[in-house]
Formats: C-alpha cells, sequence, structure tokens
C-alpha cells in the first residue's frame, strides 16, 4: 500500500503547486508556449491511446483463446495477464498528467478527476497485489474506453469539430462503471475468492458507485 499512498501524496501536492503559481495566461497564450503545451498533449495522448489499444487487444486476444472457468485466480495465475495488469496499474499513476495539464492549461480539474486518478491507482494496486481475477474485466473495459477517450482528446486539439459526441463518450463511461460494477458481484460468489479479496472487490463497487454518481452529476449540469 505504500506506494498507492506515495502516489497520491505527490499527486496532490504537485496540484497543489501547479494550482498556487497563478500561471501567467499572457505567457500562457505565448506561441513558443501553447506550441511547446500542444505537442505534449499530443503525444501524452497518443502514447495512451497505443498503450491502451495494446493492453485492450492483448486481453481480447487471452479471452478468445481461452475458457473462462469459476476457479480462484484462474487469470491472475498467467505470467501474461499478471504482467499486462502490472502495467496497467503502473500507467494509472502517469495518468496523473492528466491533471497536471489542466493546471498548465490555467484550469482547474473537477473533483470528479481527482477522484477518478486517485481511486483507479488505489483499486488496481489492490486487485494486482492479492490477484483478484476480476481485474481482468475491469481492465479490458477501461483499456477499451480509454482508447476512445484519448483518441477524442488527440480530434480535439486538431480542432476538429467533434465536441457534440462528448456526451457519448461520458454515457460510454457510465456505461463501462455500470457493467463492470456488476460483473464484480456476478461472476463472483462465494466461496470462489478469499474472504480479503470479498472485500477488496467491495472496496472497487464502491469507488465505481462514486463515480456513476459523479459522472451522472456532471452529465445533467453539462448536457441537460
Amino acid at each position: 500500500m505504500l506506494f498507492p499512498v506515495l502516489g497520491t501524496i505527490l499527486y496532490l501536492n504537485v496540484s497543489e503547486y501547479l494550482k498556487t503559481q497563478s500561471i501567467n495566461r499572457s505567457i500562457n497564450r505565448s506561441i513558443n508556449i501553447g506550441k511547446v503545451y500542444w505537442n505534449i498533449c499530443v503525444l501524452h495522448n497518443a502514447f495512451l491511446v497505443l498503450f491502451n489499444l495494446y493492453i485492450f487487444k492483448s486481453i481480447v486476444s487471452i479471452l478468445s483463446t481461452r475458457e473462462w472457468r469459476a476457479m480462484h485466480q484462474y487469470f491472475m495465475a498467467d505470467p501474461q495477464v499478471d504482467r499486462l495488469i502490472f502495467w496497467f496499474y503502473l500507467s494509472k499513476y502517469y495518468e496523473y498528467m492528466d491533471t497536471f495539464l489542466i493546471y498548465l492549461k490555467g484550469r482547474d480539474p473537477i473533483f470528479l478527476q481527482k477522484y477518478h486518478h486517485i481511486g483507479a491507482v488505489f483499486c488496481w494496486y489492490l486487485c494486482y497485489e492479492y490477484k483478484v481475477d476480476m481485474i481482468i474485466f475491469g481492465t479490458l473495459l477501461n483499456s477499451f474506453v480509454h482508447t476512445i477517450m484519448y483518441s477524442y482528446y488527440i480530434l480535439t486539439l486538431f480542432r476538429l469539430p467533434i465536441r457534440q459526441f462528448r456526451i457519448y463518450l461520458t454515457l460510454l463511461q457510465i456505461i463501462q462503471l455500470v457493467v463492470g460494477g456488476w460483473s464484480g458481484l456476478y461472476f463472483y460468489v462465494p466461496p470462489l475468492e478469499t474472504f480479503f479479496n470479498y472485500f477488496i472487490i467491495g472496496v472497487f463497487n464502491v469507488y465505481i458507485f462514486g463515480l456513476v454518481i459523479l459522472f451522472g452529476n456532471f452529465m445533467w449540469h453539462e448536457y441537460c
């Protein structure tokens, strides 16, 4: 649990530092700084598109060649699955950059984003550390949605007229959460997992429930 705690402390401190810097907006709008910021955003989003696409395709390949069985650590005992989940867990730290880039643009991120990033690190850490098989389905869904989401962000950087699709992206994220939470409850009935792993699944679903509420509230205020 040390690394998620340290990661959260770092995330909150860097966020607070960037917030209190009061970045000069006139400098932000200068041509040179604007180009550097734009290039960083493109590279950041492109990397996450390619990474999430790789994770998604890899998990689809594994699931398509293996019959699912209701066995303790059926998937996490596979070194390939273990490796994919580990790298995906690490990517949750890198996604802190989403927040930092918003601050560098001179804007404040909403609470939803901070809750999402902090919670994701803890949930993926717990599921990886204690080999909760459910996480393969959560990773499959999350990598699919993130491939689409970061692709959308890249297209907006090139000023393509696609902002009307934002509502569908938000709806897709909510559907992902509902399906992911349902799979955690439906596919894992006692005594498939250990008692502690059921506790982890419960924590994950509480986190998901919070996200559904926050995304629903965001969707209501943005689009209704």
